[in-house]
């Protein structure tokens, strides 16, 4: 009796298909995650220039006031990353640089 290569590899899948998978091992215990403070990149602080224009003057004031690790300005048409960071200060603004938001990011 001749069996065809096909049928081989047909009943090595089917077998397979049969077989346990083993027991995976326990999964590593999650990073200690330190708290961030809620206001951490301060935007609040800042919060009150929304609807002022954003100089190289002003930045510099906000960077100043903030206290922010790092300021993101985010000006329409423009990629960035979606990473979150809570300690950058994101700066968001329309065409004429007018200031829309500020917020952590």
């Amino acid at each position: 009796m001749k069996i065809s290569g096909a049928a081989l590899i047909v009943s090595g899948f089917l077998l397979a298909g049969c077989s346990t998978a083993p027991k995976p091992d326990e999964a590593p215990r999650p990073p200690d995650v330190k708290p961030v403070p809620e206001d951490a990149c301060g935007a609040q602080t800042v919060g009150s220039l929304v609807g002022e224009t954003l100089t190289d003057e002003l930045q510099a004031q906000i960077a100043d006031r903030s206290r922010a690790a790092d300021i993101r300005v985010l000006e329409p048409g423009k990629s960035y990353t979606m990473d979150y960071r809570a300690e950058r200060l994101d700066i968001k603004v329309d065409d004429q640089r007018m200031i829309t938001d500020i917020s952590c990011g």
